[in-house]
């Protein structure tokens, strides 16, 4: 581990003095609670306007960790007794040591987020001395919060107010297959099912239909699902790439023509109202009720 130690100027070692020396009227010092079952490690909530009680002993060091990417800045340590103290700084925080006996002095660590008024306390073998120290952040907290809630209204405004889990289905291709009336079922006006079948029907979905994107293949049946394929312009076949939502396959693209086969069984599926340019994908995904959105829309890591 790669370290400096402090070396002050004597107008940091006085600032740094005065904060010691001075009384502290609104509020007293926070102990730090055990994270778990070693009561070594220990954890506090920060707040930027409470100062912090670290239990020390001679011999014994003292790790002050922060979260990640939080680092100390340049001449950001100022210590009341620095001849009694080592100090080391590292990518993860701040580690003491005692180097005289019944050290106790204030630590002040300045990173590039936060500001860290410690009190360095020695406690002997009257309590656990502190080993760990770590810190619960509510700001982090919050600002994770906010950002997965901009993510979500950024997703519903590309999905453009889409609800429902299952795939939209056409309301005619609804009420001829029996949707019932509890399921969630949206009226699709762009929805094509202008589609034709020449082979055996016995490998016919119960409904079939795309939106441009997508082409639902809705089985309502206890039969063994066949596997389909798309048509390539040179004649020859691909299997379809898929993913199923309850009983529909739903194939990521829309295609001229499909064959389906199950053993020697074949279907031949023409799509009459095969769009070349299909439809605009407002969502940006391929995956339905799901949007790609911007990286603005999410916060980026404090350096």
């Amino acid at each position: 581990m790669k370290g400096r130690t402090i070396r002050m100027s004597a107008g940091a070692a006085a600032v740094a003095l005065s904060f010691a020396l001075a009384p502290i009227h609104a509020r007293a010092l926070e102990t730090p609670r055990s994270c778990g079952s070693d009561p070594h490690i220990q954890c506090a909530t920060y707040d930027p306007d409470q100062a912090y009680r670290v239990a020390t002993m001679p011999g014994r060091a003292v790790m002050i960790q922060f979260e990640p990417g939080e680092h100390i800045i340049n001449s950001g340590e100022g210590i009341g007794d620095g001849k009694a103290w080592h100090v080391a700084i590292n990518d993860s925080g701040a580690m003491l040591k005692p180097g005289a006996p019944q050290p106790e002095t204030n630590l002040l660590l300045v990173t590039n987020r936060r500001t860290y008024p410690l009190s360095l306390v020695d406690v002997s073998a009257v309590q656990p001395a502190t080993w760990i120290l770590r810190f619960d952040y509510p700001d982090t907290r919050a600002k994770a919060a906010s950002a997965q809630l901009r993510r979500q209204e950024a997703v519903s405004a590309a999905l453009g107010g889409q609800q429902g889990n299952g795939p939209a289905v056409p309301a005619s291709i609804a009420n001829s297959v029996g949707v019932a009336k509890s399921t969630p079922v949206a009226s699709v006006p762009a929805a094509n099912i202008q589609y034709m079948m020449r082979g055996d029907h016995a490998l016919a979905p119960t409904a079939l239909w795309d939106d441009g994107r997508f082409t639902y293949f809705k089985y309502s049946t206890a039969r063994d699902l066949p596997t389909i394929f798309t048509k390539l312009p040179d004649g020859g076949e691909a299997t379809a790439n898929f993913h199923m939502e309850g009983d529909t396959v739903v194939v990521h693209e829309v295609s001229k023509s499909f064959v389906i086969r199950y053993g020697q069984s074949v279907l031949g599926i023409r799509n009459d109202g095969y769009s070349p340019d299909g439809h605009y994908n407002r969502a940006g995904s391929s995956v339905p009720g799901s949007a790609r959105i911007a990286r603005d829309h999410t916060d980026a890591s404090t350096n």
